[in-house]
């Protein structure tokens, strides 16, 4: 929510447009509303908003194209241009608003809605001969509507018939200039324009320079009778306030103030968006940046959970390991909600890039981060954070002797920190819990020795992704990482007798409740389930799991690239895709759940990775466009149960969701009898929790009163008792 895009203010509350949703912020109650996908909107990365002047509307246009109209909390939904089949992009710049008619500036031309009847009422190209050109914004100035396009400033008298007939539109020229202008907008009588980063200024009917900026210009508007000129340079932004054209700009500049891009004033006080820092509200040249929790940034790379903390990394690497070159960024969280480390409040990480995996010390809660070149980052609790890479045992990468490449992290049960150390001539490293670091090499030629995700059974063996076309490396040091000759070692790679693996590209590792290990690959998953005989190749062999959809059986997620695989208190497997998340059985023979865009409400279909919180149930989604979280059905089972949670509790008048039944043992048996004893309701939980619909075996809804909660373990044997209480 950082990332602002612009600002807009509806009378009681500032509306913030972000790249990732709005926010709506109250000055007096200093509180926050979010409006995302889960509250309604079509999509996520919002290119700017509109307030109608005349009435409560809200327009939201998108990168892609859609629009939303936001009215008294709905959203009335327009996707006439997404849907458009057009070659390009299909940008919406800007919007003027014209009674019921509001009039969209876009990479298409003008676009007309309606906004009485929420439809698009006509399309006009604007271009020589009714080609199309890109128009970027409209102003409708002294009964003559002006358009700043690729082509220049085109002109129109307005009301016109014709409006959608090129041949009525002419030029308007600015002297010793040509081609694109950016920016067009009415400043009490005057007229301005953009070019590049020079402002222009019609006055008498007279085109002249007003200011040309040594530096980029990131937006200029009209607020408050005040022209406004935002201005960056080397990392800093400032603004230019200009009262009238007979004056000099005032000139502000504060130390959040990184890239505005709008502003607006509101009760005498400033309020600017910033790309980098959010809603800033300025008084005296001293700011404060106003931003909703929430991770500061996409977080593209891989998630962890532990001790009731999640840990999510802001890089990631491609599909063949090539690294995004984003900006070094850890995002926590808990309890207390987001914490943010990136090189804004951490001077470590100023040199540092794709930050990218990461594990939390079980003991410490020390969270440890890797990057691709930048070494390895330990962040203690309380303590000052550390950069491992010179003076370290991590080696250099044997391409890149300046490069220190962490690709795989991971705790065994006795606190080793297991290593990745990718492009190294050892590419394993072991740092043991006093300090100490050992290396290792792998027996096989591994291309590049590009070894990345690494992942930990409960006999202590390490499995670890080979990185593309290498395959899965399982390494068992018997417990002793300091005595080699009890070491054991296989490598598993596509093909019958070589491991059989769908393919040799590894992308994902996850140890079931069975011990077994589940593999993801960019074509489909694996199962290897052999016991004591993993080192023994003639014996073991991953299986290829069949599932059946919709009546047709087919190799499980054949061909699609499962990005992360995570398993939940009841066993059942969550599958991470470019495609979406699939949610299976225990046995993978069933698929619970497919969760999509359009279908599941993710953000994007294109999963980065999956994390679970276990006592709660609840699964975030990192995705391209974002963290989102579901609320699962299934809690870890606790092996010797003390006390119920049950919510809501009281179950209130008119709720129709679904009850949780929290604290249960695993496969529990859970009763629900009125108060003389007659059976409601039964069922078994998925892990630790049990959910009842509340209602009873006829499909009747529970009626007010008091409800009994019985429970018992799957041999039958009571165990824990409680109650629901129901207000109708």
């Amino acid at each position: 929510m950082r990332q602002l895009v612009n600002v807009e203010n509806d009378g009681k509350k500032i509306i913030a447009a972000s790249q990732y949703g709005l926010f709506f912020y109250d000055p007096t109650a200093k509180e926050f509303q979010l409006k995302t996908t889960s509250d309604g909107l079509s999509e996520v990365r919002v290119s700017f908003i509109s307030k109608d002047p005349s009435s409560a509307k809200v327009l939201i246009a998108y990168q892609n194209g859609n629009l939303d109209i936001l009215e008294d909390d709905k959203v009335y939904n327009m996707p006439d241009i997404l849907r458009t089949i057009f070659q390009g992009t299909k940008n919406v710049y800007h919007g003027l608003w014209s009674g019921t008619d509001l009039y969209l500036s876009t990479s298409l031309g003008i676009v007309t809605v309606n906004t009485s009847r929420y439809e698009i009422r006509e399309s006009i190209r604007i271009g020589d001969n009714g080609s199309n050109i890109e128009v970027y914004q409209l102003v409708l100035f002294g009964g003559v509507l002006y358009a700043a396009t690729e082509s220049g400033i085109k002109k129109i008298t307005f009301p016109n018939p014709a409006l959608a007939d090129y041949r009525a539109w002419t030029s308007e020229n600015i002297p010793f200039t040509s081609g694109r202008i950016k920016r067009l907008l009415q400043w009490n009588d005057k007229l301005i324009a953009q070019k590049s980063d020079t402002l222009f200024v019609k006055e008498n009917g007279i085109w002249k320079i007003l200011y040309a900026a040594p530096s980029s210009i990131s937006f200029v508007s009209v607020r408050n009778g005040k022209l406004l000129v935002g201005l960056m340079r080397s990392g800093n932004g400032s603004l230019m306030i200009y009262d009238n054209l007979n004056s000099s700009p005032n000139t502000l500049s504060t130390p959040s103030m990184m890239k505005p891009v709008d502003a607006i004033f509101v009760s005498d006080k400033l309020w600017v968006a910033d790309g980098e820092n959010g809603l800033l509200s300025i008084a005296n040249s001293a700011d404060e940046a106003i931003v909703p929790a929430s991770p500061r940034d996409i977080a593209a790379g891989r998630a962890v959970f532990a001790n009731r903390s999640m840990v999510a990394t802001q890089g990631a690497l491609d599909i063949s390991g090539i690294p995004l070159s984003r900006p070094a960024g850890v995002f926590a969280f808990d309890e207390n909600g987001w914490k943010n480390l990136y090189n804004g409040n951490l001077a470590l990480l100023d040199t540092v890039k794709d930050l990218h995996v990461a594990a939390i010390d079980p003991l410490t809660e020390s969270i440890w981060a890797g990057s691709f070149g930048g070494g390895l980052l330990e962040i203690p609790k309380g303590a000052n954070p550390r950069l491992y890479k010179y003076g370290s045992l991590l080696s250099a990468s044997q391409p890149d002797p300046a490069s220190f490449r962490v690709t795989g992290l991971a705790f065994d049960p006795q606190r080793n920190l297991w290593i990745a150390n990718h492009g190294s001539a050892n590419p394993l490293v072991v740092r043991k819990p006093d300090g100490t670091w050992k290396r290792f090499s792998t027996p096989f030629q591994i291309n590049g020795n590009t070894l990345r995700d690494i992942t930990i059974d409960e006999g202590g063996r390490k499995w670890i992704s080979g990185g593309p076309g290498n395959g899965l490396i399982c390494f068992d040091d018997g417990g002793t990482p300091d005595i080699p000759n009890d070491d054991r070692w296989r490598w598993f790679r596509q093909g019958r007798g070589n491991g059989n693996l769908p393919s040799s590209t590894v992308l994902s590792l996850s140890i079931d409740r069975n011990g077994f290990l589940w593999v993801g690959t960019d074509r489909g998953v694996a199962l290897i389930q052999c016991g004591e005989d993993i080192f023994n190749a003639a014996k073991c062999d991953a299986i290829l799991p069949v599932v059946q959809q919709d009546n047709v059986t087919g190799l499980l997620l054949a061909n699609e690239q499962v990005n992360d695989i995570k398993v939940d208190g009841a066993d059942r497997k969550w599958f991470a895709t470019g495609n979406g998340v699939w949610l299976l059985s225990a046995d993978a023979q069933k698929i619970i759940f497919r969760f999509t865009k359009t279908t599941g409400k993710l953000l994007s279909n294109m999963v980065h990775s999956i994390s679970i919180q276990q006592e709660t149930g609840e699964v975030f989604f990192l995705t391209a466009d974002g963290i989102c979280s579901f609320r699962s059905t299934a809690t870890e089972p606790l092996s010797e149960p003390k006390k119920l949670f049950v919510f809501p509790n009281p179950v209130p008048s008119g709720y129709n969701g679904s009850i949780a039944i929290r604290g249960l043992a695993s496969n529990a048996w859970v009763r629900i009898v009125e108060l003389d004893g007659k059976l409601v309701f039964q069922t078994r939980s998925l892990g630790g929790q049990a959910i009842w619909n509340g209602k009873n075996y006829n499909g009747e809804k529970a009626s007010s009163g008091v409800y009994l909660i019985y429970t018992s373990d799957e041999n039958n044997r009571q165990q824990l008792a409680g109650k629901i209480f129901f207000i109708r």
